[in-house]
């Protein structure tokens, strides 16, 4: 009798026994975990933790004692979950594994890269290798200073909505408009954000993280003195364009002879051919944001090439080709249209010499 239910305890056991076998991924996500068991699977819940009420919503399918259970959701990383049978008793658990984090969160660059700005700078961008976390406000990781005054500066706006690209690895930070065109009340009441003549340093806090949780490798600091006010708009006419020499050479320059907005002067600015269409190829900045290259997917051809330009293409102190930023206000209303227009270059590719 004593071996008798011996046995029957035993086969029981067994019967009950969930052996987890692996975690399935699909697109570096957990998406389902397969197990083994001989018992009814009807009488299977997953729950998130050991002691949690709160079940996983998902099917059960397989034969043969070996299933596979998929989520709705995916699972989430480093969470632990259980299958308990009849939603109480718990017969296995497994824990979904956190990723490696990859490498180190770098800050590329600090725009614009000069060592000079104007008085009337309007905006500075952060570059970053990989997405940023979203933080209460970024501002909370930047500190400027002024190191002729030895005092600590806030010449940033505070916005509500940050400016970041859809990537979230290049933010555009404000020096505050109000202060900088002359006829506003901020501007009479605390001046400009930057005084002509001082040295400045920007930080950022190392503390910051990226989307994966990897604080910065480092503070980053970038020092820049102001020189004065910038009230010129760019001027087309006097862009010079060239093709570089060589024999490997292929980029075409556009010499706009002062540094312009890094990021707009990529975005506002396309070549076409003669028969209007786009000429495809990558934009790059380079002599300090001065020169725009443009290298060609493929090799130029002799023709009629087209250089057109959206206005809104701006300097570092917010002039475009239509208006200076620091316009003076007529009734409430810029004296100058803010339409967006399209100027045109052409020139002619000609044939390249061996």
């Amino acid at each position: 009798m004593v071996f008798f239910c011996l046995t029957l305890f035993v086969a029981c056991w067994r019967g009950d026994r969930v052996a987890i076998e692996q975690i399935d991924y699909e697109n570096e996500k957990a998406v389902g975990v397969t197990f083994s068991t001989n018992m009814d699977v009807e009488k299977l819940r997953v729950f998130i933790g050991e002691e949690s009420q709160t079940s996983v919503i998902g099917v059960i399918v397989g034969a043969e004692g070996k299933h596979h259970f998929a989520p709705v959701i995916p699972f989430t990383e480093g969470q632990t979950y259980t299958l308990r049978k009849n939603n109480t008793e718990v017969l296995a658990s497994f824990t979904i594994p956190k990723k490696e984090k990859k490498g180190t969160a770098v800050l590329l660059a600090i725009h614009p890269n000069l060592d000079t700005v104007p008085e009337n700078l309007l905006k500075m961008y952060l570059e970053f290798a990989q997405p940023m976390q979203e933080v209460h406000n970024a501002l909370d990781f930047i500190s400027v200073a002024n190191e002729t005054d030895s005092m600590a500066i806030e010449p940033f706006l505070r916005l509500e909505s940050e400016l970041w690209n859809k990537e979230r690895t290049v933010l555009t930070l404000w020096l505050d408009p109000g202060r900088i065109k002359t006829d506003l009340i901020p501007n009479r009441e605390k001046g400009l954000p930057l005084k002509a003549g001082k040295k400045y340093t920007i930080t950022i806090d190392n503390a910051w993280k990226s989307i994966e949780g990897i604080a910065l490798k480092k503070a980053y600091t970038k020092k820049f003195f102001v020189g004065p006010r910038d009230d010129k708009k760019p001027d087309m006419d006097k862009w010079q364009i060239e093709m570089e020499q060589g024999e490997s050479a292929k980029g075409l320059h556009v010499n706009f002879g002062e540094p312009m907005d890094a990021f707009l002067a990529k975005e506002t600015i396309r070549i076409y051919d003669q028969k209007n269409i786009p000429v495809k190829g990558q934009f790059s900045l380079i002599e300090k944001a001065s020169i725009l290259r443009f290298e060609p997917d493929t090799e130029w051809q002799p023709s009629e090439i087209e250089l057109r330009v959206e206005s809104r293409l701006e300097d570092l102190a917010g002039n475009n080709l239509e208006r200076r930023f620091d316009t003076p206000m007529l009734g409430g209303k810029f004296s100058e249209t803010d339409t967006v227009k399209i100027r045109t270059l052409k020139f002619k590719i000609l044939e390249l010499q061996e």
